[in-house]
């Protein structure tokens, strides 16, 4: 009887030990799945953040790389303008220079230029008693024509306007320079003087044109 005593004790031993290893185990591999489950989601996130991380910097630098793409076709584009523009204004004094050479080009007369550009500024300045001023060709070109350029501009402005050439000539490509007979009161209609006053308008009719 003691024998079957000890040995029932012992299997009682046997079971509670197996029960509490088999407890043991399985909330060991229970804990080895929560590890492993965290670890692959660690794992995702952190991979998720390489990717981010890195598309982000793909599309920060796609930007960069468009951003400078368009500086230099700006760049690339004002430049452009800009010599054409030039080019432009090259040709535009030529084409002025053969006018006053020539005495007409292109269906413009420059007698009536002058004529116009004296009237213009006599009706600004509003003197009767005017003085002009030309370069030395053009003084000398003009100077038979005065009192019909006189008669022409007093019919216009329907006043009595009378003209004087000064002795002293000036730098220019073509044009007039009229002040009043005191020198109180001037308008420099020279070539030069009127496209750097109309440059800005002029820049803009010319990439209207060109561009």
């Amino acid at each position: 009887m003691a024998r079957e005593g000890e040995e029932r004790i012992i299997n009682k031993i046997v079971q509670m030990a197996e029960a509490e290893v088999n407890k043991i185990t399985s909330e060991a591999q229970v804990k080895a799945e929560e590890i492993r489950k965290e670890a692959k989601l660690k794992a995702h996130s952190e991979s998720q953040d390489i990717i981010n991380h890195g598309t982000q910097e793909a599309k920060t630098e796609k930007q960069r790389i468009i951003a400078d793409a368009r500086l230099k076709a700006k760049r690339k584009k004002m430049s452009m303008q800009e010599q054409l523009m030039r080019e432009s204004f090259e040709q535009s004094i030529k084409y002025l220079q053969e006018l006053v050479a020539k005495g007409e080009n292109a269906g413009y007369n420059y007698d009536t230029i002058i004529t116009n550009f004296i009237r213009e500024g006599a009706e600004i300045i509003g003197h009767n008693s005017l003085q002009l001023s030309f370069n030395q060709k053009d003084q000398k070109r003009f100077q038979p024509h005065l009192s019909q350029i006189s008669k022409n501009v007093s019919q216009t402005l329907g006043k009595k306007v009378t003209l004087s050439i000064s002795d002293k000539t000036i730098h220019t490509i073509g044009g007039v320079s009229i002040k009043s007979e005191d020198g109180t009161v001037g308008v420099d209609n020279t070539f030069e003087s009127r496209m750097s006053r109309f440059n800005e308008r002029l820049k803009a009719e010319v990439t209207k044109i060109l561009f």
